[in-house]
């Protein structure tokens, strides 16, 4: 599957994009981090090298069998020109559905929103933000989801603008929920309805 734009292209993972993406993804040998670890959840752990490489012989998997899951839980972000990987679109379970019983008291399917960019050369001019465009378009055609939600942090700017340029509302903010680099940073929870993304 593949979704062009204009600056990206969002589409499945080849064996070519898995190398690239282990050299972003596998601690670097002098102990340190890569640049994209510090905004993109600082306070969560690291992959290990044995972490790093179970995810990617899962996804090698994947590549090899051609079975990727409907919709897509995760795809490429490659650069439109030359179709280089740069980094990734996820989705997860913020809750998992539940049957109705009949008197339509049952969970919704509530999937929260991933994503990174790992080549810094991609930063800061709008590839992003196309391809997050270019994600919620896919998932809401290919869904049931009638909102999706982006969970982020203060110190994240980028994150911050990207999600009220694509008119995602802050719905929730917990204050000082967050300590990075000995300052206090918020957390916080945007959403965006079907609705408002299709109206």
């Amino acid at each position: 599957m593949q979704i062009d734009g204009e600056k990206v292209r969002i589409r499945d993972w080849t064996e070519e994009d898995l190398v690239a993406y282990e050299g972003w993804i596998m601690p670097p040998e002098d102990g340190g981090e890569h640049d994209w670890q510090r905004t993109d959840g600082p306070f969560y752990p690291n992959f290990t090298a044995e972490g790093a490489q179970r995810w990617l012989t899962t996804l090698r998997e994947h590549v090899a069998a051609g079975n990727w899951p409907e919709p897509r839980e995760t795809m490429v972000i490659a650069d439109a020109r030359d179709d280089r990987f740069i980094g990734q679109v996820s989705w997860y379970w913020t809750e998992r559905p539940t049957e109705d019983p009949g008197d339509g008291t049952h969970l919704l399917p509530l999937r929260s929103l991933g994503i990174t960019v790992y080549s810094p050369d991609h930063w800061r001019g709008g590839y992003g933000t196309e391809a997050l465009r270019l994600w919620i378009d896919h998932l809401f055609a290919h869904s049931d989801s009638h909102r999706l939600d982006l969970e982020t942090w203060s110190g994240n700017e980028g994150m911050c603008r990207v999600a009220v340029k694509l008119g995602f509302t802050e719905e929730a903010r917990f204050r000082k929920a967050r300590k990075v680099g000995g300052r206090y940073y918020d957390r916080l929870f945007y959403g965006i309805l079907r609705e408002e993304w299709q109206g």
